[in-house]
């Protein structure tokens, strides 16, 4: 099970790090805006040097966690 390492809560937006079963830590970015929910993660920003399938890793995680 991942290990939740920081939460911040600001209004519409939770921020979260976490640490994957890998022992990998990677941190995600959630916003509640009027059009739904809008996810941004640390394997979004250079897909080329994360494993395939870690986006949806960081997700689960963080619906685990919070």
């Amino acid at each position: 099970m991942a290990i939740k390492l920081a939460e911040h809560t600001s209004g519409a937006h939770i921020y979260m790090r976490v640490m994957l079963d890998s022992k990998r830590i990677e941190e995600i970015d959630v916003y509640f805006r009027a059009d739904g929910e809008h996810i941004v993660t640390s394997a979004d920003y250079a897909p080329a040097n994360h494993p395939a399938g870690l986006r949806d890793e960081i997700i689960r995680a963080y619906r685990e966690l919070y």
